[in-house]
C-alpha cells in the first residue's frame, strides 16, 4: 500500500545515485529503470532497486521487459526490510518524457496511486533536474494523470 501525501520526496544523494546507476546499467543505448523504496507510511524514498538486479534478462532487448516471475524477489525484498514500493522509474531514449503506449498499458505496479518517472536521453546528464523528468501517478484501467507541472515530487537535501 503507498501514503504518498501528495508529495514524494528524494533526498539529492539518493537521486544523484539513482540517476548514475541508470545511466551506467544503460550504457547510453538501452532504457533503464528501477523501483523506489522507502519506509512504509513515508513518501520519502530511501533506496532503490535496478529493475535488472530483480530481472537479469530484462534489458537484454534495448526496451525494459520485467518478468512478472521477478515480483516475487521484489516483495519479498520489501518484506526483510521492511519498507514498500513508493514508486517506479525508467529512462526513454529521446528528450520526450511522455509516456509510451507500452507504459500506459502497462504499470510496473498496476495499484492506483502508483507513480511512475521517465528520464529523458538514457538519463546521460550528469544531474538530471526533476523539472524535466515525467511523473504520472496510475488511476487504474490503464489511465494516468501527468502529475509532472503539478510539482508534487520534488528532490530535496535531507
Amino acid at each position: 500500500m503507498q501514503n504518498h501525501k501528495d508529495i514524494l520526496t528524494i533526498p539529492i544523494l539518493v537521486w544523484i545515485n539513482l540517476t548514475k546507476d541508470l545511466r551506467k546499467s544503460g550504457k547510453g543505448v538501452n532504457e533503464s529503470g528501477a523501483f523506489l523504496l522507502g519506509e512504509k507510511g513515508s513518501s520519502t524514498i530511501s533506496s532503490y532497486i535496478l529493475y535488472e538486479n530483480l530481472d537479469p534478462q530484462c534489458l537484454d532487448k534495448g526496451y525494459i521487459h520485467f518478468s512478472g516471475a521477478y515480483y516475487v524477489p521484489l516483495w519479498e525484498h520489501c518484506i526483510e526490510k521492511k519498507i514498500q514500493v513508493l514508486a517506479d522509474v525508467h529512462t526513454h531514449p529521446t528528450k520526450s518524457v511522455l509516456q509510451s503506449t507500452y507504459d500506459i498499458y502497462n504499470p510496473m505496479i498496476s495499484q492506483q496511486g502508483h507513480i511512475a518517472m521517465i528520464i529523458p536521453n538514457f538519463a546521460k546528464k550528469r544531474f538530471q533536474f526533476i523539472s524535466n523528468v515525467g511523473v504520472y501517478k496510475y488511476l487504474g484501467s490503464h489511465k494516468w494523470d501527468s502529475i509532472s507541472k503539478l510539482k508534487k515530487v520534488k528532490i530535496c537535501i535531507l
